[in-house]
């Protein structure tokens, strides 16, 4: 978790924005329980489909993780988030940081890929670390996070195509990555009170992500 925070203080020193092009929406809901992706096991890439349910998610969501907390389940796409509304870009910008944790939670990106396209720069980044790691057979321990309210921020000085914009403030606990054999390979303080800029622009059934990135 560590090393995506220290990418977003390296976008930040840049003074650069990395831009994301649409993101597809959620898979077919599917209600029945899936079966997970153990590390070292390759995420299956999503599909587009129509709008999520508040009841469901899609099916190559992992339910199982070494870093998932006891009885932790995958967070649902809001019922808010639904609205063509700041506020519902709100709800969605939230959810999006929810699907990120679950990724480091389970050593699996396969959720936060299904609001990822091809050219989602730092989406992307973050996914391939995660899939490298699971790649080896290591995992993450700690460095959950918790996520407070989105709040309404100007599109601008943004040029990606962007109906409305969100910042979310993250907490991240203190994590690292080990082995089978409990050999701690990386260890990273915790990261409280991290800003991210999310923007996004309304499909006719679903958001897409257009740009993500540290706010400045």
């Amino acid at each position: 978790m560590g090393k995506w925070m220290r990418r977003a203080v390296l976008v930040l020193t840049a003074a650069s924005a990395l831009l994301v092009s649409s993101c597809t929406g959620e898979a077919k809901p599917n209600a029945s329980t899936a079966a997970s992706t153990a590390p070292g096991t390759s995420a299956a890439s999503p599909s587009a489909s129509p709008a999520p349910t508040d009841q469901a998610y899609p099916a190559d969501v992992p339910l199982t993780g070494r870093n998932l907390r006891p009885g932790e389940k995958p967070p649902l796409y809001p019922a808010a988030a639904r609205a063509r509304t700041q506020a519902g870009a709100n709800a969605f910008a939230e959810f999006f940081l929810r699907t990120l944790d679950w990724a480091y939670a389970t050593t699996n990106p396969s959720y936060m890929r299904h609001y990822s396209g091809p050219s989602c720069g730092l989406c992307n980044d973050l996914a391939t670390e995660v899939r490298n790691t699971a790649a080896v057979r290591h995992w993450y321990e700690g460095g959950r996070l918790t996520i407070r309210p989105a709040i309404a921020t100007p599109v601008g000085p943004v040029t990606a195509p962007a109906d409305f914009c969100s910042t979310v403030n993250v907490d991240s606990t203190a994590h690292s990555v080990v082995d089978r054999a409990g050999t701690v390979f990386t260890e990273e303080a915790a990261h409280p009170n991290f800003r991210w800029k999310l923007c996004v622009k309304a499909s006719s059934d679903r958001w897409q992500v257009t740009y993500f990135a540290a706010a400045r």
